[in-house]
């Protein structure tokens, strides 16, 4: 851990070197001027409130909708990386197709179409269910990262040693039960780094949500630029990429370091 530990201090200074040498380039004299007007707007690119009385905006948002998309995309990959892998053709074809549509999907064309796709509400059984700009934007990244996890899936499974799935039989274990007490158990570790990896994409994909209206911390930047001049517009998003790589190089490292404890354990 002492090696990532190294590359993480190094990878932390060193990119916020480099974006405050980019900053110093761009604004010069007014550097300190800016980064005052960026610490004034800090609260509202955060929570999207410009007192942290509520979070629901901002990158607080950005978060919110990648838990989310990743709650719902594991739980949807699961189920369909079980399907690829189902012995029955009826239903391992059709789980197949679904992967490969939804992962060569572009996610901003996904969100796009959800956009236009799902209705702003819908009434059913006496009660009407809304559609939210974020609600439209979980959906969207949801979907092709499902293809994503189930992928993650079925490599996991199939990195488990075949003798494992000969030695439960031999007890007279069913497939799913096998499936479900042997072979995943043993898989989680190979696939937990590969998740990681997912989360850290779909949470960059969440940059894209900017389309669907969703109050994400893109459309709370384009507000503050409306609002303050496009003079600020270079230091502001020099300051949401930095919150960007601030929340996702952490997950990066210890993915890498996940990946050497598996190679180990081989």
């Amino acid at each position: 851990m002492n090696a990532e530990l190294k590359l993480f201090a190094l990878g932390t200074v060193g990119v916020t070197l480099v974006l405050a040498a980019l900053l110093v380039t761009v604004y010069g004299a007014e550097t300190g001027r800016v980064l005052q007007a960026l610490a004034a707007r800090t609260p509202l690119l955060l929570s999207g409130s410009p007192d942290f009385s509520r979070f629901e905006g901002g990158f607080a948002a950005n978060i919110v909708i990648s838990f989310w998309s990743m709650a719902i995309a594991a739980v949807a990959g699961t189920a369909l990386g079980v399907g690829m892998i189902s012995q029955s053709f009826l239903v391992r074809a059709p789980s197949v197709l679904v992967m490969n549509v939804l992962r060569n999907s572009p996610w901003l064309v996904v969100l796009y179409a959800m956009l236009y796709l799902l209705p702003f509400e819908i009434e059913a059984f006496g009660t009407v269910f809304s559609f939210s700009p974020m609600i439209k934007a979980i959906i969207g990244l949801a979907l092709p990262v499902t293809a994503n996890v189930a992928e993650v899936f079925r490599g996991g499974v199939e990195a488990v040693p075949t003798g494992q799935w000969e030695s439960a039989r031999s007890l007279g274990y069913r497939r799913l039960q096998i499936l479900r007490r042997v072979v995943v158990p043993q898989a989680i570790q190979f696939m937990t780094p590969n998740l990681m990896t997912t989360y850290a994409m779909l949470f960059i994909g969440t940059s894209l949500v900017v389309v669907t209206g969703a109050d994400d911390v893109l459309s709370v930047a384009r507000t503050v630029i409306a609002s303050d001049g496009a003079h600020y517009a270079t230091a502001i998003y020099l300051y949401v990429l930095f919150l960007f790589f601030v929340f996702c190089f952490p997950i990066a490292i210890l993915t890498r370091w996940l990946e050497q404890r598996v190679r180990v354990r081989q």
